[in-house]
């Protein structure tokens, strides 16, 4: 086993701005704005995230909670259900990693496998790089260069993998500017993993969540590439986000009706 690389020193944690409570609402889709989906973010505490997913098709919904290690700033846990509009929950995944091992495992369908992670912090593209929302606001110099592993879910059926280590990517600083009237730091992407190809997001100077992404590789199939845009921001305790999703939830088409 190959000892991981690590850019974990370049972040600090600050309790501050973790802001539990604080809901943010992203539009989820290709970069055109097409197959748009409403995506929500809370953390009631310091390591929990938990995320809805709403697709346009309407008939379920995608529930996922991960929990944040920072000390290595990346998710250590995370399980991800299917609901539906009557309330019932199916467990799709769960994924754990050991930071020790550098391994990331997942348990998918009744089938089990374990991958190698070669750099810290690690990202899941899949996870719609939310872990690494949560984290910028951390990193010490938002101006300069960051190194940051990216792992993906394996969509290819010819490949014998729940999960693939993609390697490096590369977050460099271009410079300040205005998206959704919000000043940020704008931000190219980089790594072999993008095929040549570079992404940009887009982060708030002030608060240091990500405004807008837009790479252009799809981090699932049902996309073309990706976009996500923050919609607004809000605050809610636990009872109020409670009742807000549940409300969303009975809005899902019963099945059969879809």
């Amino acid at each position: 086993m190959s000892i991981p690389t690590s850019s974990t020193r370049q972040f600090k944690y600050q309790p501050e701005k973790t802001q539990p409570g604080t809901v943010y609402q992203y539009i989820k889709s290709n970069i055109d704005g097409s197959s748009p989906a409403r995506v929500y973010i809370r953390m009631p505490d310091e390591q929990i995230i938990d995320v809805w997913k709403f697709e346009s098709h309407n008939y379920d919904a995608a529930h996922v909670q991960a929990h944040m290690d920072w000390e290595i700033f990346s998710v250590d846990q995370l399980d991800s259900w299917v609901v539906t509009s009557d309330g019932a929950s199916r467990q799709q995944a769960r994924m754990s990693v050991s930071p020790n091992e550098a391994s990331v495992t997942v348990e998918l369908l009744g089938m089990t496998g374990k991958t190698q992670i070669g750099h810290f912090p690690f990202h899941i593209y899949n996870f719609d790089f939310i872990s690494l929302n949560m984290s910028l606001r951390h990193w010490a110099n938002p101006e300069g260069e960051l190194n940051i592993g990216v792992v993906q879910p394996n969509f290819n059926p010819e490949i014998d993998a729940l999960l693939n280590y993609e390697g490096i990517a590369t977050l460099k600083f271009i410079g300040s500017e205005k998206r959704n009237g919000s000043l940020c730091r704008k931000y190219s992407l980089e790594g072999q993993w993008l095929k040549g190809q570079v992404g940009q997001l887009w982060v708030s100077q002030s608060e240091g969540h990500i405004e807008d992404m837009e790479i252009p590789i799809p981090d699932n199939p049902d996309w073309d590439d990706f976009k996500f845009n923050l919609v607004s921001i809000q605050s809610m305790d636990d009872a109020q986000w409670e009742r807000f999703i549940s409300s969303e939830i009975t809005k899902l088409a019963p099945m059969g009706e879809e």
